[in-house]
């Protein structure tokens, strides 16, 4: 029974504990099987530094430096990703057991944390009626199983995050620890600020969002120890949150102002502005609010692009109702701080967790996996908050059975969610049916029906089956490039391609707003280099021209479809001079790549001219300063010995 009011003796609560994490285990089991999801495959599957972990080749910086997430690079998480294959290989189950096993560490971080604050968020007339051991138990024991992680969880990439609430939970541990033994008129400040900075900086190079530790900081001194201290210790305290969130803050604030365009323009990529994402923002949190609360897997999925942007306060007219309603609930907790300090807390938790998320950073508007650290904070407030007053109107046997069946009804939905998770074909269906409206969901249908029918050997049925996700998933979003690359290939296998269905497309890469709206297309190309199909040459000079003509395709990106449409007219249309000069210009528009000074050798090798093959690999070999491409440049080098 975890909400028992009863004193639980430490090995009861340990066992407690260890029933809870192995609950959690299994509640995962069937989400363990799938492979690897979009995103993966661009951070791990495709990562030539991760690929060159165990040959002569590997570099453990190129490792951690190699992805392009975030300004920092993520390379705490990175790193992470590599000792993953030098121990297991490239492969998926074991990025998932790694996922789960920093899950498990989490929630018994949660508890360690929960079990020391518990007592200073209960409301003081209700503390004698249930005790903080099993609020903590059951908040662990509640976040843990909640349907809400299982993205957080099982989508590998998402270690990233995972990994920066491991450490800030540490850090915070520390602070806590060190602010009750300073209570105890011990020496312990020292520990609590330097356990707080070290973690802090693990945080943060594993995702940026790790730097919002000082301001959790701040919300458990304040509603917890409320800068209870010697009169010199208070003032250390409070100069430390001056220095690490009052300053940083002011300094933001200030350079935002004075490079206010900056920002505006930085949305140039995005189909909201930074005014919409704003407005937005709020009708989102409650959405955040209502899964946390309720946490049906319907309303959950990978994508969330059905949810439209506000673009005024009353359109949609929910903007202004999430609004007050927000504002409502910040003014409640500053009342009822004294009264009900874990709700208080349980919301400025949640609310500094999406400070950086879910305000003016020009990031897409949904995401569930950015409730995994603050759902922490708000489940413990709201459970401090609310559980005593239960102890007070029930028996202790009925608190313990409610507790219970919340904790069995959370994992049931886990556990079934979990499961969809391991299929990629069904958890594509799944998305797809509770999101008519998402666009992304559609393809992702479509994309997932063909992947299971190619590996059933029937590409052809599973292509009819896949074009009406990919028609309706085209007609939702007329930015989305993905959709009508597939549907044009498909069709193109068959017979002529529509001029109209050409003229979409080339209007869709002239104007798509997000440079990574043209990696469908790059695959495009990359098909149609290794198969003949209906589409000329013409048409696809016509495409990549329309690309090209894209200000918002960065110089990498227009590299990649200078260098893939040089290979296209070397395999299809045979005509080798196009394909240099094509290669020759990815190579000017990225000059520091060397896999395009590659591909001019392999060139030069194939018609023969081997000086020329020579002078591209010498060139390569000066690029490669990471050491990702020695396996390439070394197979290249044999042949032109031979």
């Amino acid at each position: 029974m975890i909400l028992s009011p009863e004193h639980a003796r430490p090995h009861r609560s340990a066992l407690i504990l260890m029933t809870l994490l192995a609950l959690c285990s299994l509640t995962y089991l069937a989400g363990l099987r799938g492979g690897f999801l979009f995103d993966d495959f661009h951070q791990i599957v495709n990562n030539s530094a991760l690929h060159a972990i165990g040959t002569p080749a590997q570099s453990w910086l190129a490792v951690a430096l190699s992805s392009d997430a975030g300004i920092l690079r993520r390379p705490i998480s990175m790193l992470s990703f590599g000792l993953n294959v030098s121990l297991f290989g490239m492969n998926p189950l074991a990025f998932k057991l790694v996922n789960l096993a920093i899950h498990l560490a989490n929630g018994a971080l949660v508890y360690a944390i929960g079990r020391r604050i518990a007592g200073r968020l209960i409301e003081p007339s209700r503390i004698i009626l249930i005790k903080p051991e099993a609020l903590a138990l059951f908040t662990a024991g509640l976040w843990l199983l909640h349907p809400l992680n299982v993205s957080g969880v099982v989508y590998i990439v998402q270690r990233m995050n995972e990994l920066a609430a491991l450490f800030t939970l540490i850090g915070l541990l520390c602070y806590v620890d060190g602010r009750l033994r300073l209570l105890r008129e011990e020496r312990a400040l020292g520990q609590a600020i330097l356990g707080l900075c070290i973690f802090a900086l693990l945080a943060v190079f594993s995702k940026e969002n790790g730097a919002l530790i000082f301001a959790y900081a701040l919300v458990i001194e304040t509603v917890c120890f409320r800068f209870e201290a010697l009169p010199q210790q208070q003032r250390v305290l409070q100069g430390f949150f001056v220095l690490t969130i009052a300053l940083p803050s002011a300094l933001i604030a200030t350079y935002l102002v004075m490079h206010a365009q900056g920002l505006v323009s930085s949305y140039s990529g995005r189909d909201f502005t930074l005014y919409e994402r704003l407005l937005s923002e709020p009708r989102i949190l409650c959405d955040y609010l209502l899964w946390i609360f309720v946490p049906l897997p319907a309303w959950m999925g990978i994508y969330h692009d059905d949810i439209a942007s506000s673009t005024g306060l009353f359109n949609p007219t929910s903007t202004a109702f999430a609004i007050a309603f927000l504002l409502a609930l910040i003014i409640a907790a500053w009342k009822l701080r004294l009264r009900s300090p874990g709700f208080a807390f349980g919301v400025a938790w949640f609310f500094v967790g999406h400070a950086m998320e879910s305000t003016i950073l020009p990031l897409e508007l949904v995401f569930e996996h950015r409730n995994y650290l603050p759902m922490a904070g708000l489940l413990l407030g709201i459970v401090c908050a609310v559980a005593p007053w239960l102890a007070s109107h029930l028996s202790a046997r009925r608190v313990a059975i409610t507790g219970t069946a919340l904790m069995l009804i959370c994992a049931s939905l886990t556990a079934v969610r979990a499961a969809s998770w391991g299929d990629p074909l069904a958890l594509a269906l799944s998305d797809a049916r509770h999101h008519p409206d998402s666009s992304r969901s559609q393809y992702e249908a479509g994309r997932a029906i063909v992947i299971a029918g190619a590996m059933k050997g029937d590409r052809a049925d599973a292509d009819r089956k896949a074009e009406p996700y990919y028609e309706r998933s085209s007609a939702l979003d007329k930015n989305q490039i993905a959709p009508v690359t597939e549907l044009m290939l498909i069709r193109a296998s068959r017979g002529p391609i529509a001029k109209s269905s050409l003229d979409d497309l080339t209007e869709r890469l002239r104007r798509s707003p997000t440079y990574t709206q043209a990696n469908p297309f790059l695959d495009m190309l990359v098909s149609a280099s290794e198969k003949k199909t209906s589409l000329t040459p013409q048409d696809f000079s016509a495409l990549v021209e329309a690309a090209l003509g894209n200000p918002h395709f960065p110089p990498k990106v227009r590299a990649m479809i200078m260098n893939n449409f040089g290979a296209y007219q070397f395999n299809i249309a045979h005509d080798s001079q196009s394909a240099v000069g094509w290669t020759l210009a990815a190579a000017a528009e990225d000059p520091t790549n060397p896999y395009f000074q590659l591909n001019l050798a392999k060139i030069a090798l194939t018609v023969n001219q081997p000086d020329k093959a020579r002078e591209y690999l010498d060139a390569a070999t000066r690029l490669n300063k990471a050491r990702t491409y020695d396996k390439e440049i070394d197979a290249l080098q044999r042949q032109i010995m031979q």
